[in-house]
């Protein structure tokens, strides 16, 4: 997924580093779930949650996850984070551009200001509202899914997008293609008919 996508489809876009990893029972046999606690560095987008994360980060990585990251301790990264708003807990995908910090180019960076730029003009005048207000005790929502299903969704619409596109260059190559073949055919063909002998 580009950086443009990424950024989109986040809910919260930072640098941060981590500074501690706790590891937790998933529940499934031997494997372990991981909180990555990360100390936030700069913030490019987020979600109008008040002040929550300004300071620190809890992400939550599981190896039953297909999708998610692991951390290293001690490390700086870029972060595309999706907030779980059932508990708060922020998670990332390796699909997004998530990655170390030392992997990250001064065009990458460019390309974030700038996006946050943007953000931030598209969210000046949106109401600041507190994180709890998103937590309904009267039904529990899988939220988490719902925002999941909507990104595969919006992601699925790109790729389609650019899957068409291509298909469309490809069509209009093969045409071209062919009628440089029938031409090709009709000089040869009409050559051998008017040569003289």
């Amino acid at each position: 997924m580009s950086i443009q996508e990424s950024f989109k489809h986040a809910d919260f876009v930072f640098t941060g580093k981590v500074y501690d990893i706790v590891q937790i029972p998933s529940g499934f046999k031997t494997s372990h779930d991981y909180l990555s606690k990360i100390q936030v560095g700069k913030i490019y987008k987020s979600e109008a949650y008040g002040k929550f994360y300004k300071k620190e980060a809890v992400l939550f990585s599981s190896p039953l996850r297909s999708c998610d990251l692991s951390y290293n301790k001690n490390t700086e990264y870029l972060i595309f984070g999706y907030i779980e708003p059932d508990t708060g807990l922020l998670y990332s995908e390796f699909c997004t551009y998530t990655r170390p910090l030392k992997n990250v180019t001064k065009e990458d960076l460019k390309i974030l200001q700038d996006l946050e730029k943007e953000y931030l003009i598209q969210d000046e005048y949106a109401v600041v509202k507190p994180f709890i207000e998103d937590f309904e005790l009267e039904t529990n929502k899988p939220d988490i899914y719902i925002k999941k299903l909507k990104r595969k969704a919006d992601l699925a619409e790109s790729r389609y997008e650019a899957l068409k596109t291509e298909n469309r260059n490809l069509t209009i190559l093969l045409c071209v293609m062919a009628g440089i073949l029938v031409l090709g055919i009709s000089f040869i063909f009409g050559k051998r008919q008017y040569t003289p002998k």
